[in-house]
């Protein structure tokens, strides 16, 4: 090869580009930086829709419970209803509670009855009512029965339910039955219910849940 050709293969420029060697590291750097970033973003989201989750049904559970408080809260004597006037006809059979300090899937947590009184004025209309209540957890489901077995309640004074599903995903419910005041027996009885809920997306939400309790002061008796 002459001097010629040897000042001409120097002067030409070598073709610059990527290994397959670093191309190969670059797209492994690319795949653990894609894959970090998709997990913070996972984690993030189930970290949002837990609190959104949370949240919302912190606010179902009191309103629920709320409404069971309410409810119970009424309970009356077992009585008969006639034109002629309402007569307490089984004093021993007020407030049935469950005998279970906890409940978990399936059981009988109350029973009671909400009686309305003859009203003698006759603008009013309201020849006396009995209602039986009932309160159950049915797999998971807080559920209210409120049916009309004798009488009329023609001022809808109460408000009849037909296994009402008061909240759902319930993993358990502590019951606890006390004195109102325990200075004062006859003040009542002190029903608590106290309220696990949990995602029924346990798999990616296995620790997630809400707990919330209320308390009805029952004015009749309560056997369980």
């Amino acid at each position: 090869m002459n001097l010629y050709a040897i000042l001409k293969y120097m002067r030409t420029p070598k073709k610059s580009g990527f290994t397959l060697v670093e191309i190969l590291i670059a797209a492994a750097v690319l795949s653990l930086v894609l894959v970090i970033g998709y997990k913070v973003f996972v984690g993030f989201s189930r970290s949002f829709q837990k609190g959104n989750w949370s949240l919302s049904t912190q606010n179902k559970l009191r309103n629920a419970l709320t409404f069971i408080r309410e409810e119970m809260q009424k309970a009356t004597a077992l009585t008969t209803v006639s034109l002629g006037g309402t007569d307490i006809t089984e004093a021993g059979f007020e407030f049935n509670l469950t005998s279970a300090e906890e409940l978990t899937g399936s059981g009988d947590i109350a029973d009671w009855y909400i009686c309305l009184p003859y009203v003698s004025d006759p603008a009013a209309n309201s020849p006396g009512a009995k209602f039986k209540c009932t309160l159950k957890l049915e797999n998971g489901s807080i559920v209210y029965t409120k049916a009309l077995e004798d009488g009329s309640d023609p001022q809808n004074k109460e408000q009849t339910y037909s296994n009402k599903t008061v909240i759902s995903d319930v993993a358990s419910i502590k019951i606890r039955l006390e004195n109102f005041d325990p200075d004062n027996i006859s003040a009542g009885s002190l029903v608590t219910l106290e309220v696990r809920v949990e995602h029924p997306d346990k798999a990616n939400y296995e620790f997630a849940h809400v707990i919330a309790e209320t308390g009805a002061k029952i004015e009749v008796k309560v056997n369980r």
